[in-house]
């Protein structure tokens, strides 16, 4: 249909020229032109009106065609935008990817407590390794300083009785000097056991230093105190102590002491150390209270 139209416009562009031409003429006839000029431009006068006519119809169709297709023009950009994907109003951190998000998080926060947990286990672990004689197995000295102090805060709090044994293996010296220093770690590692085993989870065993032990006994006064470390020395002297080469019999003596009213930690090991110096004066393997 637009094809049509524009071959019309064109016919009419040339009508249009040639009612040009003739008023030129006619403008040529009036300052005197020549005769044969002017009969063929009389020829054309009847066609000027029509292609006049016709020229503006055509100037009408041409601004018609124009305008379609301007307005054509927005529809098919219209159209081109409507094919684009549109961009998404969902927020960031909506539907699959805030999905995908916490899941992050959660695996993150598992993996951190998991660490944190682990942590905590090697402190424990390192602490409680830091606290322990790695000869004997037992609690060093500076388990018992930290010990000893807590169970005197308690003493003082609630008045309970609370004893204190200090212990030495009798004739150790000879005994290194003896069978040698292997020997004497077995000897270490056996009494340090038997003390272990044969008191309550509630007691505290430590190595002091050498061949000295301590114990800390929450509860009880100076004779169940006594009573304890006389069982535990019997036990002792009849067991055998072996490195797998050489058997050797040992003995242990024992001083004790109770806390009493204005005592100090200090004060009550300053007995139960002097109990234990009487113990040795009287022939060792025995037990003495201060």
């Amino acid at each position: 249909m637009e094809t049509k139209m524009m071959r019309f416009l064109e016919a009419s562009v040339q009508a249009f020229a040639l009612a040009s031409v003739w008023r030129g003429a006619s403008a040529m006839v009036a300052s005197g032109a020549a005769t044969e000029q002017l009969g063929l431009l009389q020829t054309l006068e009847p066609l000027a009106i029509p292609a006049t006519v016709l020229a503006v119809v055509g100037s009408v169709a041409a601004t018609h065609i124009g305008f379609r297709r301007w307005r054509k023009l927005p529809k098919v950009a219209h159209a081109e935008l409507e094919k684009q994907p549109r961009p998404s109003r969902e927020s960031p951190l909506s539907g699959g990817r805030q999905d995908r998000l916490i899941e992050e998080l959660r695996s993150q926060v598992i993996e951190l407590n998991r660490e944190k947990a682990l942590l905590a286990r090697l402190l424990k672990e390192k602490s409680e390794s830091l606290r322990k004689d790695p000869l004997t197995g037992v609690f060093n000295r500076l388990a018992y300083e930290e010990q000893l102090q807590a169970e005197y805060q308690r003493w003082k709090r609630f008045g309970n009785p609370l004893a204190l044994l200090v212990w030495d293996i009798d004739h150790f010296k000879q005994i290194n000097d003896r069978h040698g220093h292997a020997v004497g770690d077995e000897v270490l590692r056996g009494v340090a056991q038997q003390l272990a085993r044969r008191v309550r989870s509630t007691d505290f065993v430590a190595r002091y230093g050498g061949e000295e032990f301590v114990m800390l006994l929450p509860g009880a006064d100076a004779k169940a105190a006594l009573n304890v470390a006389d069982k535990l020395r019997l036990n002792i002297a009849e067991a055998e102590f072996s490195d797998g080469a050489v058997d050797v019999s040992v003995t242990i003596s024992c001083g004790v002491s109770n806390f009493e009213p204005g005592d100090s930690p200090q004060s009550v090991f300053n007995r139960a150390d002097h109990a234990l110096y009487r113990a040795k004066k009287a022939g060792r393997n025995c037990c003495w209270v201060s």
